[in-house]
C-alpha cells in the first residue's frame, strides 16, 4: 500500500485518475468515458478499500448510452479490474453481448434473407426452457453479411472464394435476474456516491447468475445463426464475448480477451456501416515498447500493477460512439440530482463545415449535460483500427467487405 485511501472527494478522484490507463482516441466520446471512469474506479477503491483497482480503456473508449451504468460512473470500452474474489459490483452490469462469426460457401439472396429473419422473429424458439425474443434490430445489434475485401490465405477459415455473417447480440431474456443484483448487497456510501457492493456468498450467487448468462448467450448466438441460415453450407469460425465478467475479478465493457481460452484466437472488430469490417487473430498485450511509449510503464511499476498491464489482452469489438459535437474541454460538477458534465471550448472557434457558409459555423457556448446518450452521435470508423494495428494490439488477418446487413 502506498497509503491510506482519500476520504476526500477530489482526492479520491485523483486517486482514481492515476489507476486510469487509456489508449483511447482523442475526441469527445473519449475524454467523458475518462472523466466518468474516475467516478467508477473510485467507488470501486473506497468500497474494496485496496488501491488495487484499475481500468484499462481500449481504443475505442466511448460514452455508454445505458443511462444506469453511466450514472453509476462507468464509461465503455474497456477493462476494469479489481484484487478481491469476495467482492463484486454490478453497477457495471455486464450483459454478455458478443458476435458469431460464419464462414459460408455462397451468399444468400437478399429477399431470402429478409424473410428467414422475419420468420425467426415470428417463431416460438427456445433454449434451455427459456422462451427466445430474437434482437437482430435492436440497438446496435445486428445480423450482417459480407464478402471478401483482403484476406490472409494463411488462415484456413478465409479465403476469396468465402463468404461470411456476423450476428450480434446479447441475452435480453436474462437480463432482469443478472441486474436485480444491484438493489441487493451492501449500498456502501463513498466521497463520490453511492456504489453497491455484493460479499461472500451474495457474489458468488451473482457469478452463477452471470455464468448462466453467459452460457446462454453463446448458445444463443449460435442458435439464432442456424435458424436464419438454416441449410446454407456454413460453419462457426468464432464466437467470443466482448460485454461482462472475464473472471472473478475482471470486467470488460466493449472488448475482448485476446488470449480467450477456448475457439480459434479470431475476433472481429466491426466499425461505422460504410467501413470494412477487420478481423483479428489475437495475441498478447500490451508490449513494454507501447507502455513506454505511452508512458504507462514507470506509473505501473510504482502501482504494482505493470504485470496487469503486460496481460491486458485488450481489443476492441468496435469503433465505439463519436460524439458529433466539436468540444474540446470537459469538467465535471457534483450536484444534489448527480454529475453535471460541462462541455466548452478552450476559446471561441468556428469550424468550417463541407460545403458550408458562415451561418453553419459551430456555436461557441457551453453545454451541460447529465447523461450523453442524450448528445448526437455517430460510430467510429477506421481511425480505431489504425489504433490497433499501430499498438500492435493483434494481427490483422482480414477485411471483409458488407453486403447486406439485417436489422428487423
Amino acid at each position: 500500500m502506498n497509503g491510506p485511501i482519500p476520504s476526500d472527494g477530489q482526492d479520491l478522484l485523483d486517486f482514481a485518475e492515476e489507476r486510469i490507463f487509456s489508449l483511447g482516441p482523442r475526441d469527445l466520446g473519449s475524454a467523458l468515458s475518462y472523466r466518468n471512469m474516475r467516478f467508477g474506479i473510485g467507488k470501486m477503491i473506497y468500497a474494496s478499500g485496496s488501491e488495487d483497482v484499475h481500468c484499462i480503456l481500449a481504443p475505442d473508449a466511448s460514452i455508454t448510452r445505458n443511462r444506469e451504468r453511466w450514472f453509476s460512473g462507468f464509461g465503455y470500452g474497456g477493462v476494469i479490474r479489481w484484487d478481491d474474489e469476495n467482492l463484486a459490483f454490478p453497477q457495471i452490469k455486464p450483459n454478455a453481448c458478443g458476435m458469431i462469426l460464419v464462414q459460408l460457401n455462397d451468399l444468400p439472396e437478399e429477399k431470402e434473407l429478409i424473410e428467414r429473419a422475419s420468420a425467426v422473429n415470428e417463431t416460438e424458439l427456445s433454449l434451455n426452457g427459456i422462451e427466445i425474443d430474437p434482437d437482430f434490430g435492436s440497438g446496435n445489434h445486428f445480423f450482417e453479411f459480407y464478402e471478401p475485401l483482403e484476406i490472409s490465405e494463411s488462415f484456413e477459415y478465409f479465403s476469396h472464394d468465402s463468404y461470411y455473417a456476423i450476428l450480434h447480440c446479447s441475452a435480453p431474456e436474462l437480463k432482469d435476474e443478472v441486474y436485480s443484483y444491484i438493489g441487493k448487497g451492501r449500498q456502501v456510501q463513498t466521497p463520490l456516491g453511492e456504489i453497491t457492493v455484493l460479499e461472500g456468498k451474495e457474489a458468488e450467487r451473482y457469478r452463477d447468475k452471470w455464468e448462466k448468462m453467459k452460457t446462454f448467450a453463446r448458445k444463443r448466438r449460435r442458435l439464432l445463426a442456424e435458424e436464419v441460415l438454416g441449410s446454407y453450407n456454413y460453419r462457426i469460425i468464432s464466437n467470443y464475448l466482448h460485454q461482462g465478467l472475464f473472471s472473478e475479478t475482471e470486467a470488460r465493457l466493449g472488448c475482448y480477451d485476446t488470449q480467450a481460452e477456448y475457439g480459434e484466437n479470431i475476433y472481429p472488430v466491426t466499425l461505422r456501416w460504410d467501413c470494412p469490417v477487420y478481423i483479428f487473430e489475437g495475441k498478447k498485450n500490451l508490449s513494454e515498447n507501447l507502455m513506454k511509449r505511452l508512458e504507462f510503464q514507470d506509473r505501473a511499476k510504482k502501482l504494482g500493477l505493470e504485470e496487469s498491464l503486460l496481460n491486458a489482452n485488450i481489443l476492441p469489438h468496435g469503433g465505439g460512439y463519436k460524439v458529433k459535437l466539436s468540444y474540446q474541454n470537459v469538467e465535471t460538477t457534483d450536484t444534489d440530482f448527480g454529475k453535471v458534465f460541462t462541455l466548452s471550448n478552450p476559446e471561441p472557434f468556428y469550424e468550417e463545415r463541407e460545403g458550408g457558409n458562415e451561418s453553419d459555423f459551430s456555436d461557441f457556448g457551453k453545454m451541460c449535460v447529465t447523461s450523453p446518450g442524450e448528445l448526437p452521435y455517430t460510430y467510429r470508423g477506421k481511425g480505431v483500427s489504425r489504433k490497433i494495428m499501430e499498438f500492435d494490439l493483434s494481427d490483422l488477418v482480414a477485411k471483409l467487405k458488407p453486403v447486406t446487413t439485417l436489422k428487423v
